[in-house]
C-alpha cells in the first residue's frame, strides 16, 4: 500500500427527509385530519480513529464522501428513516484542517476517538405536526435542512508508534521483519529500503505500529540520498529507535555512526531530539569488542540495548521497552485530547436579532430587488410554498425581519419583485 501522509477531500452530510401533507382516510374515519409524518435526519459524517490503519491512501482516492440523504416523511404520522452514517477511520495522529481558514479542526489521538465533522441535516415536519386547536387541518409541511458540508485538508501527523532510523545496513529490514507481520527485502548493501514500510507488533492484545524507514546518509538536511522527504516520515512516528550496526565492515566507529545521525536530526529540525529515542546496537551475533559499546554509552551518557535481529537476541526486552514508553505517551496523549475535546457543531439559526443586521437588499432592475439574508436562504430552503398556509408561514418569516419595509424605504414600489434566493415575489 502507498503511503498517503496528506489529501484533500470534501465532505458532504446527508440532507433531512422532507415532511409530508397527508391525511387519515379510513372508512370509519372519514375526517380523521392530519395524518403526514416528518422526515428522518440526514446521514452525519463521522471520523473515527483506528489503530490498523496507517495511511491516508483510502482517502486520497476519495475526493467526495457523501453521507445519504433522511428518507421523506411517510403517512400514517410516522418518521422517515434516518440516512446511514458515513465513518471515515483515519490513522491515530491525524489532523485536520478547515480548507479555507486552515485551522485545526480536531487531532484523532486514540484507538475508537469519534468525532462528527459533519451532521446531517435535520427532518423537516409533516402536516400532524402543526395541528392545533387554532388550526385542524394544516397544509403546513418543511423541507429538511441541508446537511452540512466541509472541504478539509487530512494530515498525518504520525505514520507510525515506532520509527526505525540508522545509517545504511544498520539492520532496519531484519529487525522489523524480525518482530512484525512485514517481510521486508533484506540484502547486504545499502538502501535496500527505498519507502517506508508498516508492520504491527502485537504483545498481550497491545499493539504498536513500526516504520522500517528509508536509511539516512550524512547531508540528508541538504537532499543528499532521500533527504527531506525520508526526515518528514521521521516527523511523524512517536518513537524513535536509532539502530546501529556493530559490524566493522559497516561501521569503524560506533560514537561517528552515532553522531551522523544525530546531526542530521537535530539540523531538520531540533524537536526531533525531544522524541525518546533508543540506540539500539544490532548484529551482536558476529565478533565485537565490548570496550566499543562502553566507549558509545559513555559518549551518548545513556543506556543503549543489544540485539541481533538475525538471531532474536534481546530483542523481546527491546520490543518490552517500548511498550512501556509507548503506554505512558498515549496517556500524556489522553490527557492532552480531553483538553482539545470540542463540542459537535449542531446546525442552530441565529438569534433573530442577529438576522435583521444580516438583511441586504439591493436593486438589479428597474422593478426587482435581489434580497440576501442568512434567515431567508434558511427558510426559503425550508418551506415550500406549494400550500396556502406555507405561504402564509413564508410571509411571516420575511415580517419577522422586514424584508418588504426594508425594500420600500429603499425605493421599491407596490408590483416591484423581491427575488429571494430562488423565489420572486411581488410586493403588494
Amino acid at each position: 500500500m502507498q503511503l498517503v501522509d496528506e489529501c484533500i477531500i470534501v465532505l458532504q452530510a446527508g440532507k433531512g427527509g422532507n415532511g409530508i401533507v397527508s391525511w387519515r382516510r379510513e372508512a370509519n374515519v372519514p375526517m380523521g385530519g392530519p395524518y403526514g409524518g416528518n422526515g428522518g435526519d440526514g446521514g452525519n459524517i463521522i471520523l473515527i480513529g483506528d489503530h490498523n490503519v496507517n495511511t491516508l491512501f483510502e482517502w486520497n482516492n476519495h475526493k467526495l464522501v457523501v453521507a445519504p440523504d433522511g428518507e421523506n416523511g411517510r403517512t400514517a404520522k410516522e418518521t422517515g428513516h434516518k440516512g446511514t452514517d458515513v465513518f471515515i477511520n483515519l490513522p491515530l495522529g491525524t489532523s485536520v484542517y478547515d480548507y479555507d481558514s486552515k485551522k485545526i479542526i480536531v487531532d484523532i489521538l486514540e484507538s475508537g476517538q469519534t468525532f462528527v465533522i459533519c451532521e446531517g441535516g435535520k427532518g423537516g415536519k409533516g402536516n400532524a405536526f402543526f395541528k392545533s386547536s387554532m388550526n385542524r387541518a394544516p397544509t403546513l409541511h418543511e423541507n429538511g435542512d441541508l446537511g452540512e458540508q466541509k472541504k478539509v485538508i487530512l494530515k498525518l501527523r504520525y505514520i507510525a508508534d515506532v520509527g526505525l532510523v540508522g545509517l545504511p545496513n544498520a539492520g532496519k529490514s531484519s529487525l522489523i521483519s524480525q518482530i512484525s507481520n512485514v517481510k521486508s527485502k533484506i540484502g547486504s548493501y545499502q538502501f535496500t529500503t527505498l519507502t517506508p514500510k508498516l508492520g504491527v507488533v502485537e504483545r498481550n492484545h497491545r499493539k504498536m505500529v513500526f516504520a522500517d524507514l528509508p536509511g539516512l546518509i550524512e547531508g540528508a538536511t541538504e537532499g543528499k540520498g532521500l533527504g527531506r522527504e525520508f526526515l518528514k516520515h521521521i516527523e511523524r512516528c512517536l518513537i524513535l529507535i536509532h539502530l546501529i550496526s556493530i559490524s566493522t565492515q559497516d561501521n569503524e566507529n560506533l560514537n561517528h555512526a552515532y553522531t551522523i545521525i544525530n546531526n542530521e536530526l537535530k539540523q531538520y529540525n531540533q524537536v526531533l531530539l525531544d522524541k525518546p529515542i533508543i540506540v539500539v546496537i544490532n548484529k551482536i551475533d558476529l565478533p565485537y569488542d565490548v570496550k566499543i559499546i562502553e566507549r558509545l554509552q559513555k559518549f551518548i551518557n545513556k543506556k543503549v540495548f543489544l540485539i541481533s535481529a538475525k538471531t532474536n537476541e534481546g530483542v523481546d526486552q527491546l520490543i518490552n521497552e517500548l511498550f512501556h514508553i509507548y503506554e505512558e505517551l498515549q496517556k500524556k496523549e489522553a490527557a492532552k485530547l480531553l483538553k482539545q475535546k470540542s463540542k459537535v457543531k449542531v446546525i442552530e439559526l441565529k438569534q433573530q436579532k442577529d438576522f435583521v443586521k444580516d438583511l441586504k437588499i439591493k436593486q438589479i432592475d428597474a422593478q426587482k430587488w435581489e434580497v440576501q439574508s442568512e434567515f431567508m436562504k434558511y427558510w426559503t430552503n425550508k418551506i415550500p410554498l406549494d400550500t396556502k398556509d406555507n405561504i402564509v408561514r413564508y410571509n411571516q418569516k420575511m415580517k419577522t425581519i422586514k424584508v418588504e419595509e426594508t425594500a420600500r424605504q429603499m425605493g421599491a414600489k407596490a408590483g416591484h419583485s423581491l427575488l429571494i434566493y430562488g423565489n420572486e415575489l411581488t410586493i403588494d
